[in-house]
């Protein structure tokens, strides 16, 4: 019974039901004390007119058996539909209308007599068999003693009356009330359908609606047919919807937000529910932890934490964890955040990552220039002060000897001052407050007085130097003269600083769409491999011992590789050990107008 339909019918049927029974049989028991009564009153009035027109008037028994008689033939009212017997004290029947066919009475032994007999007047129904015709016929029986001057008993008048005629009526009326039932029963289902439908009709709307709700269409509406409950639940249905509708699309709206920043955030981030699973996760956390969104299926917190290698009885419920690791060749900084519920108990982890691979290089970077700095100011400073001491204790007096020092602590000074110049140039380049005099000048005019005033020293070295004319010779650019001619020539002096006797240094171009290209080639040491993406750093060297000993501070190729920057341009280097590096003057051919 799980539709309310039914539900409606079924005891709608059911109340109709007991009504019906309770009131078929209250009209049953009615008619039937109504004609039992009247039977009752029937007798009664029989009974009395024997005692007032036959007992009181004659004295003989075969007188009161003539009357019964001739009255039984006349059928007089009221004895017309009565038999009557009258009973001596002793129980015997003097006179009846009911004669056996030995024209003998019929003797009376029942409870009815029995009562009357006991001067009791009592009134009872009773059954007899009919041996001809088989039949029960049922009687109402009244018993009446008549008592003497002196209240003793003299007779009994025992009258009965057909009882079948009632029976038989009540049964018909209780047929009657029966198919009434019945027929109220069928249009009570009829009826009950129809009235169940008008409620159930709307509820089957409203359950189908609240469905399609449930499944996420948010677009239902149910129009209101009426004032009463159904039509005010239907009603509620539709404001619930349409705050549903706008709470959904704020929600759609906040995590949209929340999903964009998320996704571009600069950090990663993870979060795991209270059993570990993966919630959510961010494009740049994969990246970080070198993992694909593919791979979503199999990141769980202990997963993640076998990535990071730490130990999960380390985390702390009650505050946040910090740790730095090396993922990847990436150094990430972590925060595990754990978020608690309602009653304190952890409903997950939030995880951020962030790559501070850049930020430890660079602070790696900056203490090894701290330190490059303090070694190269300390080893010329050193000299100066050695020799100085020397010269104040004695050997300024001996005036070769002081010459000498006073060289080695002018040299000394000139290379403090190098330094000093250098960092000063970077330092304006950090700041944005170095000026460029940019003009269009000749870049093969550059190329060829930048060889010139290296031919001498690469002569001095048995070296060559040759420069491939380009076939377009005008090839206009917008530099700084002075600061293109620095760049090139820290080129060509480092391709012969580090290229051994009879090397040859070759120089040629590129003329490109947008760019000029010069190349400049030697034959050199070359550079390891490893070294290549750092030799533009500050104070770095492949070698540093021999590059202090070559009179280099590290400085140089940073510094070039700034003015190119400054150009729109670049430089780049290619190398392999033992067989020479390439570098790559990057030119832009338009700057400014």
């Amino acid at each position: 019974m799980k539709s309310i339909r039914f539900k409606v019918i079924f005891i709608y049927f059911i109340l109709v039901f007991i009504v019906m029974i309770i009131s078929g049989s209250y009209i049953i028991l009615s008619i039937q004390k109504q004609e039992t009564k009247k039977l009752e009153e029937e007798l009664k009035n029989s009974v009395r007119y024997v005692k007032e027109q036959i007992i009181d008037e004659y004295e003989t028994f075969e007188e009161y058996q003539n009357v019964l008689t001739d009255l039984l033939v006349q059928r007089v009212f009221p004895l017309k539909n009565a038999q009557i017997s009258i009973i001596d004290k002793n129980g015997k029947t003097i006179a009846s209308t009911i004669q056996t066919n030995q024209d003998r009475f019929l003797e009376h032994k029942n409870s009815v007599v029995i009562a009357a007999l006991a001067g009791n007047e009592n009134f009872a129904k009773t059954r007899k068999d009919e041996t001809e015709t088989s039949n029960v016929k049922n009687w109402l029986s009244y018993g009446y003693p008549v008592l003497n001057d002196k209240n003793e008993l003299e007779y009994v008048i025992y009258a009965q009356i057909d009882f079948n005629n009632v029976i038989q009526n009540l049964s018909q009326t209780t047929n009657t009330i029966s198919i009434s039932i019945l027929i109220a029963l069928f249009f009570t289902i009829i009826f009950g359908s129809l009235f169940s439908n008008t409620i159930t009709s709307p509820i089957s709307v409203l359950t189908k609606k609240a469905n399609l709700l449930a499944k996420g269409n948010l677009e239902q509406y149910i129009t209101v047919k009426g004032e009463d409950e159904i039509g005010q639940l239907t009603r509620s249905f539709n404001h619930m919807a349409r705050e549903l509708r706008k709470t959904v699309s704020e929600m759609e709206n906040e995590n949209s937000k929340l999903e964009i920043l998320l996704h571009n955030m600069t950090d990663g981030v993870v979060a795991f529910d209270h059993i570990g699973s993966l919630v959510h996760a961010n494009k740049v956390f994969y990246e970080l932890v070198g993992l694909k969104e593919s791979d979503e299926y199999k990141i769980n917190l202990d997963f993640f934490l076998k990535i990071i290698s730490y130990n999960k009885k380390d985390l702390k419920i009650e505050k946040n964890t910090e740790l730095s690791v090396d993922v990847n060749n990436k150094f990430i900084h972590i925060v595990i955040i754990p978020y608690k519920g309602k009653y304190a108990i952890i409903d997950g982890i939030m995880v951020v990552l962030q790559d501070i691979t850049r930020q430890k290089k660079l602070d790696d970077m900056r203490k090894e220039f701290v330190a490059n700095v303090s070694h190269e100011v300390r080893t010329p400073i050193t000299t100066i002060k050695s020799y100085t001491e020397t010269l104040i204790d004695g050997a300024i007096d001996e005036k070769e000897i002081a010459l000498d020092f006073l060289n080695t602590i002018n040299e000394a000074s000139d290379r403090v001052k190098l330094l000093t110049d250098d960092l000063l140039e970077l330092s304006k380049f950090d700041g944005g407050k170095i000026t460029f005099n940019f003009k269009e000048e000749n870049l093969y005019e550059i190329v060829l007085s930048c060889v010139k005033q290296n031919i001498i020293t690469a002569k001095n070295k048995n070296q060559e130097i040759i420069l491939n004319e380009p076939k377009n010779k005008n090839m206009s650019v917008f530099v700084d003269i002075g600061r293109i001619n620095q760049v090139i020539n820290n080129i060509i002096s480092n391709a012969m600083k580090y290229s051994y006797e009879n090397a040859t240094i070759e120089i040629f171009f590129d003329d490109f769409k947008n760019n000029y290209v010069l190349t400049i080639k030697d034959n050199g040491i070359g550079i390891p491999q490893e070294d290549i993406d750092r030799i533009f750093e500050r104070f770095y060297r492949v070698d540093k011992a021999r590059s202090r000993s070559m009179g280099g501070n590290g400085l140089g190729l940073s510094i070039a590789k700034e003015i190119m920057l400054e150009h729109k341009g670049d430089i780049k280097a290619f190398s392999k050990v033992s067989e020479g590096t390439v570098m790559q003057i990057i030119f832009p051919k338009k700057l400014h107008n």
